[in-house]
C-alpha cells in the first residue's frame, strides 16, 4: 500500500545514496552489497534502487543516512537550501499548477491561519498532499509549504524487461541478477498465477520459464503470453527434466511447435542464453 513515506522520484535519492557512499569510501563496485545488507535486499533490488528504477521510502532513506551516520535530509537535498529545519517534513504529493499535475516532493509545514498569506498551501487529502498556488486567504485546513522538489527524469536508453519464471525463487533470482548485469531489466516469479496475474496489467519483452511447477506444466502460461499485449515476446524454456524422464518429450515438443519456443537444457549456459535473447530482441 503506497503510504506518504513513498517518495515521488528515485532518481535523484539515487544519485544522492551513491555520492554518500563515495565520501564513506564505499567504491562502485560495493555499492549495490552495501546498500542490500542495509536494507536487507536482494541483489536485483539493491541494483533497481541504486540506478533510481525503484522507488524510495522515507523509512529505507533514514535507515541508509543512519548507516553512515548523517542526517536524512543530506539525502532529500534540503540542506541545500537551508530548509526542514524548522518542522517541516518531506512529504509524497501532487503539485497542482496551471496545466501541470505531478508528483512531488514538498516540504510541509504547519497549519495555516486565516490572515497569513503564502505563495503555495498544501491541504492532506487522505494519506497524500495536494499542493496548490494560494492566490488570496488560504482555505480551511491550509498548511504551509516551505519547499517543493520536482525532478525532471534523464533521458536513458530503455531496457528490455524479462520475465523469470521459476519455482526455485534462488534460481530465478539469481538468473535476474545476471540479466541485470547484462543491460535487461528482470522480474522474478516463482508461480505460474502470479506471473499469468501479471500478464494482466503489465507487459514483457522476453519470457524465461521453467516447465514443471509441482503437477502443473508452463503450456498454459506460454499459451498466455501468446494471447497477451505482447504476443510476439521471445519465449525460452529451460528444463532439467527430460534426462530424468520428469517431463514429457512430446509435450514440450508441441509447445515448441505451437508458440515458437526455444528451448534449452539445465543448467542453461547463460552467456548463449543472453546471447539468444539479445538477437531475438534485435540487440545485436
Amino acid at each position: 500500500m503506497t503510504t506518504e513515506a513513498t517518495l515521488a522520484d528515485s532518481l535523484a535519492v539515487a544519485d544522492r545514496v551513491r555520492a554518500l557512499m563515495v565520501r564513506h569510501g564505499i567504491g562502485k563496485r560495493q555499492q549495490t552489497t552495501e546498500l542490500c545488507r542495509i536494507l536487507d535486499l536482494s541483489f536485483s533490488q539493491g541494483h533497481r534502487k541504486l540506478r533510481g528504477s525503484s522507488p524510495w521510502t522515507l523509512a529505507q532513506i533514514r535507515k541508509v543516512a543512519q548507516a553512515f551516520g548523517e542526517p536524512p535530509t543530506q539525502l532529500f537535498g534540503a540542506q541545500e537550501n537551508g530548509l526542514g529545519a524548522a518542522g517541516a517534513q518531506p512529504r509524497e504529493a501532487t503539485l497542482n499548477l496551471g496545466g501541470f499535475e505531478g508528483p512531488c516532493i514538498a516540504w510541509i509545514g504547519g497549519p495555516l491561519g486565516p490572515y497569513e498569506r503564502t505563495e503555495f498551501v498544501a491541504y492532506g487529502e487522505g494519506e497524500r498532499w495536494r499542493i496548490v498556488r494560494c492566490d488570496g486567504a488560504p482555505g480551511e485546513h491550509a498548511h504551509e509549504v516551505q519547499k517543493i522538489e520536482i525532478h525532471p527524469r534523464r533521458g536513458e536508453a530503455q531496457r528490455a524487461t524479462v520475465a523469470v519464471v521459476d519455482a526455485d525463487r534462488a534460481a530465478a533470482e539469481a538468473l535476474c541478477d545476471y540479466l541485470l548485469q547484462n543491460g535487461f531489466e528482470a522480474l522474478a516469479y516463482d508461480r505460474l498465477a502470479a506471473f499469468t496475474d501479471a500478464l494482466q496489467t503489465q507487459t514483457f519483452d522476453a519470457v524465461v520459464t521453467d516447465w514443471l511447477f509441482d503437477s502443473c506444466t508452463a503450456a498454459a502460461a506460454i499459451e498466455s503470453v501468446r494471447r497477451s499485449a505482447q504476443p510476439d515476446a521471445p519465449i525460452f524454456l529451460l528444463t532439467g527434466d527430460l534426462l530424468t524422464g520428469k517431463a514429457s518429450e512430446s509435450e514440450i515438443s508441441e509447445v515448441i511447435r505451437r508458440f515458437d519456443v526455444a528451448c534449452y537444457e539445465k543448467p542453461a549456459r547463460l552467456a548463449i542464453l543472453v546471447a539468444d535473447l539479445s538477437k531475438r530482441l534485435g540487440r545485436v
